[in-house]
């Protein structure tokens, strides 16, 4: 309120002060439960609210925190009184400041300026170089619980220069669901992504809920982890270590490994986004582990490699992911390159290695339970 004399007076209905703290918890707890970006603007300094933000970074499993600091360039004016305030305002000032020097706010998160978060929202989608000393990447997804086939092919093709990428799905489906996560927390070379049984995992361990569609995961998945004694502690650690997606430079091309694959006109819009909203700081991690729809059709009815090889909007990248394949892709050449490695039925484990020196990509595709497998070859 601005009264006659200029002052600015609050008004707070302190009685429903419980009720907006209580539907705040829950929809940041359904926001972190997705996995999805947030952006939460939030006096921290106060004690309330700064013990309620420790407990959501504690369970927020996956994600960057990161803290903008708007008073560092203000710290020499840091003591000066606040015009136009209330008076509880100018009594909890002090407080407020003494807190903000104290906490250490590094132990929460990545501390950044209010310039450089603006900068990062804007960022274009940036194809990182892979690490000198790699000359082969080995690829896997969906492998759902066939963790015999995935180490066989681990301790196969491990070899100093060759790094392993998972694109999510461990879990689920196959007989050894924590075989699978033990060997992903044993080797990790920076590129697995979370997949959408992952989210079971999360609603689980974190909640003890568990989705009405997922009967595999209830009757299946959970007796196999807790017959083998897979904790809580070993679950964070398994999502802590997955991003939404990985944009690399690997033998002179640019790769963009995701779990369902991406949509052509979205990642063009990353690659030069036209405002902050619109980068892939902030894509919703739906769209990665899902696939983005239109809101009509399912996203499993998406040819989403077709549309990939045909687009002109993506030239020079080249896709790989899992998920979905309802029309029984492997490798589809166009414009661009799509690799795709799952099948619509899961009665095959794919994989794919692709070689720095000669530019060599191969596609293995072999049958779960047999010993029968095909190799598509070819150059990236």
């Amino acid at each position: 309120m601005l009264h006659s004399d200029g002052t600015i007076g609050t008004a707070v209905n302190s009685g429903a002060a419980p009720l907006v703290k209580r539907l705040m918890d829950q929809l940041m707890r359904q926001r972190v439960d997705a996995q999805g970006p947030i952006i939460l603007a939030v006096n921290l300094l106060s004690r309330e609210t700064l013990r309620w933000f420790r407990h959501i970074v504690r369970d927020a499993w996956g994600y960057e925190i990161v803290i903008v600091d708007a008073l560092a360039e203000n710290e020499n004016h840091l003591s000066m009184s606040p015009a136009n305030s209330d008076d509880g305002f100018k009594q909890r000032l002090p407080k407020y400041l003494s807190r903000y020097q104290t906490v250490d706010w590094t132990g929460l998160g990545r501390v950044i300026s209010p310039a450089a978060f603006l900068e990062e929202l804007k960022r274009p989608l940036q194809f990182i170089q892979t690490h000198p000393k790699i000359n082969r990447l080995v690829i896997f997804s969906d492998v759902h619980g066939d963790a015999q086939n995935l180490q066989e092919k681990q301790a196969e093709l491990t070899s100093t220069g060759t790094a392993f990428a998972f694109l999510g799905d461990a879990i689920d489906r196959g007989t050894d669901s924590a075989g699978v996560i033990r060997t992903l927390l044993a080797r990790n070379d920076g590129f697995q992504i979370l997949g959408n049984h992952e989210h079971r995992l999360l609603a689980w361990y974190q909640e003890q809920r568990i989705s009405q569609s997922a009967n595999d995961f209830s009757q299946t998945t959970l007796p196999q982890l807790n017959s083998a004694g897979i904790t809580r502690q070993e679950i964070h650690q398994l999502i802590d270590g997955m991003g939404t997606y990985h944009a690399v430079k690997f033998a002179g091309k640019k790769l963009l490994l995701s779990h369902a694959g991406l949509e052509p006109t979205q990642v063009a819009q990353w690659c030069d986004p036209q405002s902050l909203t619109k980068g892939v700081a902030l894509a919703p991690t739906d769209v990665m582990t899902h696939g983005l729809g239109d809101g009509r059709h399912s996203v499993y009815t998406r040819d989403i490699d077709q549309a990939w090889a045909d687009s002109a909007d993506v030239t020079g990248m080249i896709a790989i992911h899992g998920h979905r394949n309802r029309f029984n892709r492997d490798v589809v050449v166009g414009r661009n390159l799509s690799f795709n490695l799952t099948d619509a039925d899961g009665e095959t484990f794919r994989y794919l290695i692709l070689t720095a020196e000669d530019q060599r990509f191969e596609m293995h595709i072999g049958q779960r339970y047999s010993r029968q497998e095909r190799v598509i070859t070819g150059y990236l």
